[in-house]
This record gives C-alpha cells, sequence and structure tokens, in this order.
C-alpha cells in the first residue's frame, strides 16, 4: 500500500479536483465513492475500481474485507488524515473512499421501458435522492438535463446510495432529444393548474417522467414536449413536495397502477 503525505502529488490532486469540482468528473471520466455501502454496492455490480483510498489510522474488518475483495490490480493508497478529509465528502467516515470510472450512457432511442428526465435540477443531494428513488420504483434509465447538478459528483453519489451502479445516467441530455428517446409519452410533473395524477391514465406502455428544478419546475421548454402534465394532490396549506419525494409519489403510483392490472 503507497502511503501518500504531500498535496503535490499528482494523483493527490485528481482526487482533489473530482471532490471539489463537480465538472472534473465529467472531464476525468471519474468520480469518488465514498464509504462500506457504496463500495459493497461498486462490487456487487462487479464495477470497476481505479483506486482505494484509505485514511491512515483507519482499521476494520469491514474495510480489510473490501481491500481483500479488489482485484490485485487496484492501487491501494494510505493517505494522511489532513488529505483524506481534504476529499472525504463527509466530516466523520469509515475512513474508505474509491476512485471509480463513470460510464457515461448515450441516450436511448424509442426506449420501450419508463424513463426519467431531470430538467436543471441543482442540487446533487437532490440528483442523487432521485436517481435511488428511480431504481427502487424500478427505472433503469435516467435522462439529465444539461444544466442538472453533476449526477456522478461525489455528493450525488453519496445521496443515491449505490444507485448509479443499478441504473443506465446520460447527461446533458437537451430537451429536443426527448421524443426520439422514449416510444411513449413524456408526463411533466408540476405543482398546479394540471389534472391530478389520480385521475391520469397511466396506461402507456411506457411513460417519460420529467421532474423540474427546485425552485421553478419544469421550464417551458420541456413542458411543451410532454403529452400532458399531473399534479399531486396535497393538503389545502402544503405549496409543495420535495422533487425526490414528489418523484417517488409518480414512479410508485404507475408501479402500483401495473402491478394491479
Amino acid at each position: 500500500m503507497k502511503l501518500l503525505t504531500s498535496d503535490t502529488n499528482p494523483s493527490f490532486r485528481r482526487w482533489l479536483r473530482l471532490a471539489t469540482t463537480p465538472r472534473a468528473v465529467r472531464d476525468l471520466g471519474q468520480t469518488l465513492a465514498e464509504g462500506l455501502h457504496l463500495a459493497h454496492a461498486a462490487l456487487d455490480a462487479n464495477w470497476p475500481v481505479d483506486a482505494a483510498l484509505l485514511r491512515r489510522g483507519c482499521s476494520a474488518q469491514a474495510i480489510d474485507r473490501i481491500l481483500g475483495a479488489l482485484p490485485a490490480r487496484v492501487e491501494r493508497y494510505q493517505l494522511s488524515a489532513t488529505l483524506f478529509d481534504r476529499i472525504s465528502p463527509v466530516e466523520h467516515g469509515v475512513g474508505l473512499i474509491l476512485a471509480v470510472p463513470v460510464h457515461a450512457e448515450a441516450v436511448p432511442v424509442a426506449a420501450a421501458e419508463d424513463l426519467v428526465f431531470l430538467d436543471a435540477i441543482q442540487d446533487p443531494g437532490n440528483v442523487g435522492a432521485l436517481l435511488r428513488t428511480a431504481a427502487a420504483a424500478g427505472v433503469r434509465r435516467v435522462l439529465c438535463g444539461p444544466t442538472t447538478a453533476a449526477a456522478w459528483a461525489p455528493r450525488s453519489m453519496r445521496a443515491a446510495m449505490g444507485a448509479h451502479f443499478r441504473l443506465k445516467i446520460s447527461e446533458s441530455v437537451q430537451p429536443e432529444a426527448l421524443a426520439a428517446a422514449l416510444d411513449g409519452p413524456w408526463i411533466g410533473a408540476v405543482v398546479r393548474q394540471a389534472p391530478s395524477l389520480w385521475a391520469c391514465s397511466l396506461a402507456a406502455r411506457a411513460v417519460g417522467w420529467a421532474f423540474g428544478s427546485e425552485g421553478s419546475g419544469l421550464s417551458p421548454d420541456v413542458q411543451a414536449r410532454c403529452a400532458m402534465t399531473v399534479r399531486i394532490p396535497l393538503a389545502q396549506d402544503s405549496e409543495s413536495l420535495n422533487v425526490a419525494a414528489a418523484a417517488a409519489v409518480c414512479l410508485f403510483e404507475r408501479k402500483r397502477r401495473a402491478s394491479a392490472s
């Protein structure tokens, strides 16, 4: 295992960029997966691992088992506590980070399965939560608009709890690509001035769901490309739902109806 104590080391400078600059994840094609849960998810999915980073002084059987399960070719690094803490997305983690490659997926053509489109969602935590929700609902492909936060950024990775390794994620997808991507209608989730989700038909073989930004909702451009918009009926004194919660309601309503038919 290689010991790193200098912040001038080229490998450390690369990891620091990945940790602090979301754009670097797209540019370098690599990201950081922190913690035991993401490490297990990567191993379970047979995802490639480029390097294992260990905080100096951290030792646990769970970490040793993960390191032992990695192929011999995977570089192992022990970082000083100061260096490790600069790249870790959490303050008191277990002391393990895996550097893993990002899989850039092409936009599907005439997909015969449900899709999700994320329109200008700015918060990486919300992006990760949406990815986790999509995977839990059985959706396998997620498209991210050009102004949506980096789906593979470390903060998004942590919030998604391993969903990245079960999904096909396409980034920088322009709204005009939506029609050709799906063999079915797109449905936009909005806050008001739309029919209730409960009353809308979801019988199409494949459905695309578009979810908009936390503040302004779906952009007019994306709304115009939807066959219909729906709203979730809320209590009278409630203004809106978190976008990940709204997605969960829509995706699981679709799943409920499919299982009931």
